[in-house]
């Protein structure tokens, strides 16, 4: 009977020792294998999304943009300025435009938009120049001038870099290159007739417009900074490069032989600052 009872105990002891292992061993292989939650937001995740900008970009807006273009004068100086005036013009032109633009919502961070470009040179003292040996005395103006409207088409770089962007962009677009001469003489006084006689010292006034038009391909880089979500400034470097037409005067009248004015172009350096109000992200 004692052993029968020793037995027992033995059994009992035997079947909870069994018992405690196999409760210790399903607790250990259950926290194995817990797997995260992911339906639902865990706060940490909440803070990281906040701490790591967005690499998508979204914008809509217009400005106003003021450039600063460096041309080639080299065949302009020669042909036409040092001829006409006397001087050589500074390879230089203040140029003034505007542009719009959107985000293209079917592909991650592409942008459209449209830009127009002007601007005039009229770098010359405009003297007195003696006409006829020195018998007729007139004043000259000279001015060069270049305008265009073009499509831009721009990549926003999928940077982290908070409200600061990187842009690589062209723009595709027409334009035409103008020299505005004018030659007149100082009038002793006003008469209407006399103006449009052709018999007076007056009739030595001339003015001609020589035109050529072009196709304009610019890239760019642009770098943009949008310290508000309502407002961007834009620092821009480009080539503005021009494919030139035909060389006409006075609104299409033939030149004949245009090879002095064939080098003269409306390509070169370009940098340019801007500012937009819209919506930027």
């Amino acid at each position: 009977m004692k052993a029968y009872r020793m037995n027992l105990t033995s059994s009992k002891m035997i079947v909870a020792l069994a018992v405690f292992t196999s409760l210790v061993f399903a607790f250990g292989t259950a926290s194995a294998q817990i797997v995260r939650d992911t339906t639902h937001w865990n706060d940490e995740e909440l803070y990281e999304s906040e701490a790591a900008p967005s690499t998508s970009f979204f914008s809509v807006g217009g400005g106003i943009l003021g450039a600063y273009f460096i041309p080639d004068f080299s065949t302009f100086n020669a042909n036409v300025a040092l001829p006409f005036t006397g001087t050589n013009f500074r390879q230089q032109v203040w140029m003034v435009g505007g542009q719009g633009f959107v985000t293209v919502p079917w592909v991650k961070n592409l942008r459209v938009g449209g830009m127009g470009f002007g601007g005039t040179s009229s770098d010359c003292g405009c003297v007195d120049t003696a006409l006829n040996g020195g018998v007729d005395t007139v004043n000259r103006y000279l001015t060069y001038s270049v305008g265009y409207g073009a499509l831009t088409i721009d990549y926003v770089l999928p940077l982290r870099t908070g409200h600061f962007h990187i842009v690589p962009g062209i723009a595709l677009g027409y334009g035409a290159v103008s020299i505005y001469a004018r030659q007149a003489a100082n009038r002793i006084d006003f008469n209407i007739n006399h103006e449009f006689s052709g018999n007076t010292p007056d009739n030595v006034y001339t003015t001609h417009t020589y035109s050529a038009p072009f196709f304009l391909y610019m890239p760019q880089l642009q770098f943009e900074y949008s310290p508000i979500g309502l407002l961007m400034f834009r620092l821009t470097a480009g080539y503005q490069g021009t494919s030139m037409g035909t060389w006409t005067v006075d609104q299409g009248v033939s030149l004949g032989n245009s090879s002095p004015l064939s080098g003269i172009k409306g390509s070169g350096l370009i940098l340019s600052l801007g500012a937009f109000v819209g919506l930027f992200q």
